[in-house]
């Protein structure tokens, strides 16, 4: 009996994971402005398919977390 529930519970885990990136849910938004304190600019840019905005990356070294922002023209490195 147990043995059956930790495999349904797995089976409802993996329907559960695929709703969410079926869903679209799991996709990050660009930020407007850079993270915050702690958050560097790394040299990445890229063309977002989906918009066509540029995007830079910005990296968060001690959590290991990347986010991205819409670049602006004439944005300078911190």
């Amino acid at each position: 009996m147990i043995a059956l529930l930790i495999w349904l519970g797995g089976l409802a885990l993996v329907a559960l994971v695929w709703l969410l990136f079926r869903s679209g849910g799991y996709k990050r938004q660009p930020l407007d402005h850079s993270p915050g304190p702690g958050w560097t600019r790394t040299e990445e840019r890229f063309v977002d398919p989906s918009s066509g905005e540029t995007l830079e990356v910005w990296y968060h070294p001690d959590r290991g977390e990347r986010q991205y922002v819409r670049a602006r023209s004439g944005s300078r490195r911190n």
